[in-house]
């Protein structure tokens, strides 16, 4: 029986031009870098834990009362270019054509608040005198769908300058909630 032998063949080397590529990908690489703007970092929201209180958890379960907290609304319109068109103040539960109109300024809306805030305090410091505990009121902004990051940071700064604690922002449309 004869063998076969096999035929020997040259190496064939690839001819491949890694000098062009490597200069595409550093060329790629710097307009990345150039061109590349990263968002403005939002504003820090502050949020604060309760206080720690002795005796373990068993002493944090909050007291469970008949009261609900007063929920307040502020929906606010953008403009085309992302501005406060125009913001509207209500209480929640009560009838949207009865809304107060707050115009564009948030000065006035700070006002509003605060006032109202304040108001706030006196009923949660009568509950407390009677020995009923009053849960502190929530603040719903229900933000258009243009209005930039900066405006809706303004407005919960606001919120937040005014006294309240549970701010909630939602979109405006329903179908973003």
């Amino acid at each position: 029986m004869a063998r076969r032998q096999r035929m020997k063949t040259e190496e064939v080397e690839p001819d491949l031009p890694i000098i062009p590529m490597l200069d595409m990908s550093f060329q790629l690489l710097a307009f990345f870098i150039i061109t590349f703007h990263p968002a403005p970092t939002e504003g820090q929201i502050a949020m604060q834990l309760p206080p720690a209180e002795q005796g373990g958890p068993s002493t944090n379960i909050p007291s469970i009362t008949d009261e609900k907290p007063k929920k307040y609304i502020v929906e606010v319109t953008a403009t085309e270019g992302g501005a406060i068109a125009r913001m509207t103040f209500r209480e929640d539960g009560s009838a949207e054509e009865g809304s107060e109109d707050l115009g564009a300024d948030v000065k006035t809306y700070l006002t509003k608040i605060k006032s109202l805030y304040e108001t706030e305090l006196k009923r949660i410091e009568a509950g407390k005198a009677s020995g009923r505990e009053v849960p502190p009121p929530k603040l719903t902004l229900k933000i258009g769908d243009r209005l930039l990051q900066a405006y809706v940071m303004q407005l919960f700064d606001a919120g937040v300058q005014a006294g309240f604690s549970d701010i909630a922002p939602i979109p405006t449309d329903p179908r973003k909630q």
